[in-house]
């Protein structure tokens, strides 16, 4: 997790996933500032709920403050739209790859997978959907 939190830096601008083309020319049609302060949203939220209960992974938020101060006076739009991609890219690893791990006994982890996680796995099933 360590890691995850460290692949924060240069975070500005993010979009959820596969957009539509709705959501996509809605995207295209928001000016920088209004995409650097989506990102800064969603990466919160995000992270609020895969380190739900877990104070210390909670202090990823330090880092996504500190990221985004740290690139707040960035004017190009080249490097900008670079940290959007990054951004976006950290939120949807997170959102999609992150499951916690409670330690049950000193060598015995319980995974506790987000409902959003849980696909119905059947074999050979190209399209899996959610488990209801």
């Amino acid at each position: 997790m360590r890691s995850v939190a460290g692949c924060a830096p240069a975070l500005i601008g993010c979009q959820e996933g596969v957009a539509s083309e709705a959501e996509s020319a809605a995207w295209g049609a928001m000016g920088q500032p209004a995409k650097v302060l989506q990102l800064f949203k969603t990466l919160h939220r995000t992270r609020q709920q895969v380190f739900k209960n877990d104070k210390r992974a909670l202090e990823a938020r330090v880092k996504i403050n500190e990221e985004f101060k740290k690139h707040k006076n960035e004017t190009s739009p080249e490097k900008i739209k670079e940290m959007v991609k990054i951004g976006s890219d950290v939120e949807l690893l997170l959102r999609t790859s992150v499951i916690q791990g409670i330690h049950t006994d000193h060598d015995t982890l319980q995974l506790v997978p987000r409902k959003d996680l849980l696909t119905e796995n059947v074999p050979y099933c190209d399209a899996p959907t959610l488990k209801q």
